[in-house]
C-alpha cells in the first residue's frame, strides 16, 4: 500500500487498505495496441506483451482494469482474451474465469481483470455480453442504454472513456457508474488536445525530442513535458455530480506502446507501460483482502483517488468526513444534520531524498457546481478542514510545485510548475 504509517494505521483501524490499480489500459487484444501489430503470424505478439506482464511488476500494480477494443476482443472466447501463462493464478467464479494474478518474481501480485473500450467502457467483466443481432462486435459497440444493461448483467461497472469527447447531455442520459477525469492520450493527440482541451501539444512534443539528446535527464520526468489537466473532464464531472449523480472519477492510462515509439537514455521506448503506469495510477481503498469482488466494490462506492507518481509517490493523503464518533470515507455520503466536518491531510513524497530540494505542498477543499466550476470552500498548506453549511459533492484536491525533481531535468527547470498531485473522488452531503 502507499499510506504512511499514520494514516496506514488509521485507515486499517476501519478495515481500509491502498491498492494501486491501473484502470483504461490495452495489452495484445486492441487492434491499435503494440504499434498496431498486437498479432503477429497468427498468435500474439509475445514481446508487446511481455513487456506489459514486466511493468506491472515492475510498478508494484496491486489490480489492471484491462480495457481492450472489439475487434480482437470479440473474437473467440472469454477466456482468450486473457492471456493467462503459465505460473499465473487464474481466478474462478463459478467455474468460469474472469481475471487473474501476476505471481512477480520478488512476491509480488498483480490481478488482472478483464475489459473493453469503445463508445463505453465495461470495466471487469465476467463474461462477454450478450450478442447483438448474433454479433458480438455489435454488442461491445453499442453505446445506447441497453448496452449499460448488456455490460452490467455481464458483471462490469460501467465507465465513460474520453469524457472530454462526450456531450454532457449524453454523459447524464446513461449515468455511468465511473467517468475519466484525465487520460493521457488527450494531452498527445493533437486531434484530441486542440479540438477539446484548447491545448497544442507541438511545443511539448519538441521538449519530449530534448529528452532524447540532453545528457544527465531522467527520462521518466518526460510527463512534465505534456501533462495538463483536462478542464472539459472535470468541468462534466462537476455538472453531474451537483446534479446529484454519485460517480467517481479516474486517471486513464490508455496504455497501448503505439504512441511514441521513440527511444529515451534508458533503453526504453517513451511510452513503455512500466513509464505510462508509473506516471500515474488510481488509488483503490479497499475493504479487507484484495479480490476481484473488493476492488469492484470500492470502484463502485468511489473509494478511489488519482495520484499523479510522477511527482512522487503521495505518502499519508486522507480525505474524510467526521461527525461526532464517527468518520466516513472518499465515496461516503453523509447527512448535513450530522455537521460533517471534511478534513483532508497533504501527504509527503514518500522516501524523498534528503538532499533534493523541498517540494511545495497545497490542499483544497471544493464543491462541485452545476455550471462545471468547482467552488474552492477551504484551502492549506499541512492541511484543511470544512464543515458545509449545504448539500452537495465535495472533493479535496491536492496541488505540488516538485521542486525535487529539478536536478533531474537539467536544462529543463522550466517544466517545473505547479500541478495536481493528487485528486480524490467525492463524498457527498445530503
Amino acid at each position: 500500500g502507499l499510506a504512511s504509517a499514520s494514516i496506514g494505521a488509521l485507515l486499517e483501524a476501519r478495515g481500509l487498505r491502498v491498492h494501486r490499480a491501473i484502470i483504461h489500459a490495452h495489452s495484445v487484444h486492441s487492434h491499435d495496441a503494440c504499434d498496431g501489430n498486437p498479432y503477429v503470424d497468427g498468435g500474439v505478439n509475445e514481446p508487446c506483451l511481455q513487456s506489459f506482464r514486466r511493468s506491472v511488476c515492475a510498478d508494484k500494480i496491486d489490480v489492471v482494469f484491462l480495457t481492450e477494443h472489439s475487434g480482437h476482443m470479440s473474437e473467440g472466447s472469454f477466456e482468450r482474451v486473457m492471456q493467462v501463462r503459465p505460473g499465473d493464478e487464474p481466478l474462478m467464479e463459478d467455474g468460469a474465469l474472469v481475471g487473474y494474478r501476476i505471481a512477480c518474481a520478488d512476491g509480488h501480485r498483480t490481478m488482472l481483470l478483464p475489459g473493453a473500450e469503445n463508445g463505453l467502457m465495461p470495466l471487469g467483466l465476467r463474461r462477454h455480453p450478450e450478442p447483438v443481432e448474433g454479433s458480438l462486435d455489435r454488442a461491445y459497440d453499442a453505446t445506447d442504454l441497453a448496452a449499460l444493461q448488456r455490460f452490467r448483467a455481464a458483471g462490469a461497472l460501467v465507465a465513460i472513456p474520453h469524457v472530454e469527447q462526450m456531450s454532457l447531455a449524453w454523459l447524464r442520459e446513461r449515468q455511468p457508474d465511473v467517468v475519466e477525469i484525465y487520460n493521457v492520450h488527450a494531452n498527445i493527440d493533437p486531434r484530441i488536445a486542440l479540438v477539446h482541451l484548447g491545448y497544442n501539444p507541438g511545443p511539448a512534443l519538441v521538449d519530449l525530442l530534448r529528452f532524447r539528446s540532453l545528457p544527465g535527464v531522467d527520462p521518466d520526468m518526460a510527463f512534465l513535458t505534456f501533462f495538463q489537466e483536462s478542464g472539459n473532464d472535470l468541468q462534466k464531472w462537476a455538472t453531474l455530480l451537483a446534479e446529484g449523480s454519485h460517480i467517481p472519477g479516474i486517471a486513464a492510462s490508455d496504455a497501448h506502446e503505439n504512441a511514441i515509439p521513440a527511444v529515451l537514455p534508458d533503453g526504453e521506448r517513451g511510452d513503455s507501460y512500466r513509464r505510462v503506469f508509473r506516471w500515474f495510477s488510481n488509488e483503490l481503498l479497499v475493504r479487507g483482502e484484495l479480490t476481484r469482488a473488493s476492488a469492484m466494490d470500492a470502484l463502485r462506492e468511489g473509494r478511489v483517488f488519482v495520484a499523479f507518481e510522477a511527482f512522487g509517490t503521495p505518502a499519508g493523503f486522507s480525505f474524510t468526513a467526521r461527525a461526532g464518533a464517527t468518520v466516513s470515507d472518499i465515496g461516503a455520503r453523509v447527512t448535513l444534520a450530522s455537521a460533517p466536518a471534511l478534513e483532508v491531510v497533504a501527504p509527503a513524497v514518500n522516501e524523498l531524498r534528503a538532499e533534493l530540494p523541498r517540494p511545495t505542498v497545497r490542499v483544497r477543499i471544493l464543491r462541485a457546481e452545476r455550471d462545471g466550476r468547482w467552488t474552492e470552500v477551504a484551502a492549506g498548506d499541512a492541511r484543511a478542514s470544512f464543515t458545509p453549511t449545504q448539500t452537495g459533492a465535495y472533493r479535496a484536491e491536492v496541488r505540488i510545485t516538485p521542486a525535487h525533481l529539478r536536478p533531474y531535468l537539467p536544462e529543463l527547470e522550466r517544466l517545473v510548475r505547479e500541478v495536481p498531485w493528487v485528486y480524490s473522488s467525492a463524498i457527498y452531503v445530503e
